[in-house]
């Protein structure tokens, strides 16, 4: 037994997350109330004054995302465990009546002065200590594109994006042994054997896919085909004016490195103004180094089409339902639990227009919903911040990268 659970334990450290595959994130897994916290003790500043809660967006969309949150816990199935915030223990309950408390103050359509007043009152703030301990926190940003594809191969849409094959096999290791709750493995059996699962080079360029009825649609260059699997999700626009979405459905849980990142590794291009523009030209250029550049990036993300009934609607995730673009963020759920409200503040992040235009840097304070997860968000110094879709959305998320600072809230002991 002591030698299966070694092996086991050993094949999850190689094999990482079964989730998605974002540049930051961990895109849209089932939703894992049960994800054991780890111990938090300076995950959280000792004390932290409240900021101004001023929020600099429509409260309509914090509404939406508020509502959303709530019907995540009304669907749980279980109480998540208790994680500490300083000498507090905080289970769904609370966490849900910090959902609740927000929903009815929104709900008042109050004045900017009486949200501030009204927050002030009735929650209690946890600073996140940041990777310094003294409360920066990195915010990086995700969106989700919109790439012209079409259903059928034919000029100039001839890359295809895959469903998931009926061969990849996710286990969820926590049925093997309790101590890896939350832990997952992918791969494919093999004479007998889980082994894992084949690569962005064997898969794009190996063929091992092709013919098998999984093609679900076909794109016209490989920054756009790249552009969705670092994403995790997208939108399509069809050739017939049609707009369908490619939602996450697995991925091979193999090492994920970016393409540009790649390119730059691969001493192609200077990371300086680097874009997936000049990324693209760099590959139509040197057409002997596709296949080199993009398999380095082991990852392959598989998807599944949907016809959009909301057409504001974002991606699922981790927690299990939608993203509200501007109001959901991504967390280390071993720190933070799903569903948890916050306040996020950065002093210069990027100001820009409808048309995705920058127009500089501008102040940005707002409350948003603890509602996903990332590969590379870890530790109480790291969120990645999903800003919707659009060209404003595009820009925003290549742009941030920026210092500021997170509270977490909660009711207040007697409140609830």
């Amino acid at each position: 037994m002591k030698k299966l659970t070694l092996v086991i334990f050993s094949a999850a450290l190689l094999a990482g997350c079964a989730t998605g595959a974002r540049k930051t994130a961990c895109v849209t897994c089932p939703p894992c109330p049960g994800a054991a916290p780890k111990p938090a003790e300076t995950a959280f500043l000792p004390s932290a004054a409240a900021p101004a809660f001023a929020d600099g967006d429509s409260l309509q969309t914090l509404l939406k995302a508020a509502r959303l949150n709530r019907d995540y816990f009304k669907g749980l199935k279980a109480d998540i465990p208790a994680y500490t915030f300083g000498s507090r223990k905080v289970t769904s309950k609370e966490l849900a009546a910090a959902t609740d408390e927000l929903i009815r103050i929104l709900e008042s359509t109050p004045t900017p002065e009486q949200l501030d007043a009204q927050v002030r009152q009735k929650f209690d703030v946890y600073q996140m200590a940041g990777r310094d301990s003294t409360g920066t926190v990195v915010f990086s940003s995700y969106y989700e594109p919109t790439i012209e594809a079409s259903l059928n191969y034919a000029d100039p849409y001839k890359i295809p994006i895959y469903a998931k094959p009926d061969d990849l096999v996710t286990i969820n290791l926590e049925e093997f042994n309790e101590k890896f709750k939350g832990e997952k493995l992918t791969g494919r059996l093999m004479k007998g054997a889980l082994v894992p699962y084949m690569t962005r080079e064997e898969i794009d360029f190996g063929g091992a896919l092709e013919n098998k009825g999984l093609e679900l649609a076909y794109f016209k260059t490989w920054a756009d085909v790249m552009d969705l699997h670092t994403e995790g999700s997208g939108r399509l626009a069809l050739p017939d004016g049609r707009v369908i979405k490619a939602k996450f459905a697995a991925t091979n849980s193999l090492k994920f490195k970016g393409w540009l990142t790649a390119l730059i590794e691969a001493g192609a291009l200077p990371r300086e103004g680097i874009s997936p523009e000049k990324g693209q030209k760099y590959l139509d250029e040197h057409p002997d180094m596709v296949r080199k550049i993009l398999s380095m990036n082991r990852r392959y993300v598989f998807f599944r089409l949907e016809q959009p009934a909301d057409p504001e609607e974002g991606p699922t995730g981790t927690y299990g339902l939608p993203l509200t673009g501007w109001r959901s963020v991504a967390v280390d759920n071993s720190l933070i639990p799903m569903g948890a409200l916050a306040f996020m503040k950065v002093d210069s992040a990027p100001d820009v227009d409808a048309d995705g235009k920058l127009l500089g840097r501008k102040p940005d304070g707002r409350f948003v919903f603890c509602q996903d997860t990332g590969g590379a968000i870890k530790g109480p110094g790291r969120v990645d911040f999903y800003a919707g879709n659009g060209k404003k959305s595009t820009t925003f998320a290549f742009k941030l990268w920026d210092p500021g600072q997170m509270y977490i809230l909660l009711l207040k002991e007697q409140t609830i």
